[in-house]
């Protein structure tokens, strides 16, 4: 998907600077297992690496951001390693909330339409209740009760059927669910968007043994005599 506008919401961009300083070739050898799959496809070009993820595995490391640009920097001495990359996961769950949500509006214009179809059905049997004469039904025949008929309704029974019928409303569709699904939908976007991101640039990172890196430099300053924690 490529919409300028909007795609910051399933995309990710940033920078890592390499120390030491890598060459190109060195960084995308360590970059080489997160990318060789077998369901990936890579193009490497002079300085760059574009991959794309068909149908990432869920333990593959770059499930989530599974197409993106690797590109590799040479400034002055320094190595920066850029990173575009998009997730269509993300992108997924991102619409999801838009779906519940229109599920539930179909309800909602579903229930309204049966509120108006009884309201016009009770207004034309009101009008017809009040055009019939209001006069008690014949006596039942002997020979209808013989042959087992029911009698007729009388002006007071019928009277509490039309009331029983009109209290017995239909059970309108529900909402709640579909608007619970999506919260949830939005709330599992939200933190994936801010979580995601982080550990996509903590796996970049152990995968050029950057983090290894920082951890033997601060452990011997913290080891020096002298420096209170």
């Amino acid at each position: 998907m490529n919409l300028p506008f909007i795609d910051w919401a399933w995309r990710s961009r940033g920078e890592i600077a390499i120390e030491p300083p890598l060459t190109t070739e060195e960084t995308f050898a360590r970059l080489r297992p997160l990318v060789d799959k077998e369901t990936t496809e890579c193009d490497y070009g002079d300085n760059t690496l574009t991959y794309i993820k068909g149908n990432p595995a869920a333990q593959d490391r770059l499930a989530t951001f599974s197409q993106g640009t690797l590109t590799v920097e040479q400034q002055g001495g320094l190595t920066k390693l850029l990173y575009d990359v998009k997730s269509n996961a993300l992108a997924l769950v991102l619409l999801a909330p838009l779906f519940f949500v229109g599920f539930a509006q179909i309800a909602v214009a579903i229930n309204q339409w049966e509120d108006r179809k009884a309201e016009v059905a009770k207004a034309e049997g009101a009008s017809e209740e009040e055009a019939d004469e209001e006069e008690e039904p014949a006596p039942h025949h002997w020979i209808d009760e013989a042959l087992g008929a029911p009698a007729p309704e009388t002006l007071e029974q019928k009277k509490q059927r039309m009331e029983e019928e009109g209290e017995q409303k239909k059970e309108k569709l529900p909402t709640t669910p579909s608007y619970v699904l999506a919260g949830l939908f939005l709330a599992l976007y939200v933190l994936g968007r801010f979580l995601e991101p982080y550990l996509f640039r903590r796996t970049l990172k152990r995968a050029l043994n950057l983090e290894l890196a920082e951890m033997r430099s601060v452990a011997p300053e913290a080891a020096q005599p002298g420096r209170a924690s």
